[in-house]
């Protein structure tokens, strides 16, 4: 099998595994957020380091897309899609380019994608939408928001270290390239 397919593979079975706790969150949502945006985010930093850059930012698009229509991301929040879309690739682009600096670079990907990913995230939810009209009902904005708040560091940071751990187990196992 050819590099390229197999990394699509890979992807595809990656971006597989993220429906899957989409659908869990859905299904438990008391518990949504705190289970699935960890389980997301190093899901995207597995794609990007196994798969390469590009299928990383391509599972970053779909993931929230694929949120909304599995209904893990409730439907009033779908005009903020584009701005979980650009927060994934922010996240995705960052990391992947912070590691070819230095062996720690993989830390500090995670650490400052994480943390411009939550700045705009914020941002966006707190002053982007209200400037530009994409939600009117103050509920809605008070639940973006808070979705859209400290949470979002505390899961990507998660996320990284969850993926930074596979990915040293999955080295250590010989499982994929180094």
């Amino acid at each position: 099998m050819n590099s390229n397919l197999k990394n699509l593979t890979r992807a595809a079975f990656l971006l597989a595994i993220a429906i899957i706790f989409q659908l869990i969150g859905r299904t438990f949502p008391g518990i949504g957020q705190i289970l699935v945006g960890p389980a997301v985010n190093a899901i995207l930093i597995l794609t990007a380091t196994i798969c390469g850059l590009w299928l990383g930012v391509a599972v970053g698009i779909l993931t929230p897309l694929l949120a909304w229509i599995l209904g893990q991301l409730a439907a009033p929040l779908a005009p903020f899609i584009p701005f979980i879309i650009i927060g994934n690739l922010i996240f995705v682009i960052l990391y992947y380019n912070f590691t070819k600096i230095n062996k720690y670079g993989d830390i500090i990907g995670i650490i400052i994608g994480a943390l411009f990913k939550f700045l705009f995230l914020f941002l966006s939810a707190t002053k982007i939408v209200i400037a530009l009209k994409l939600f009117t009902n103050p509920k809605i904005i008070k639940t973006l928001s808070v979705a859209m708040g400290a949470l979002q560091l505390i899961t990507a940071i998660v996320g990284g270290v969850i993926a930074l751990l596979l990915l040293k187990l999955l080295k250590n196992k010989i499982l994929i390239n180094s």
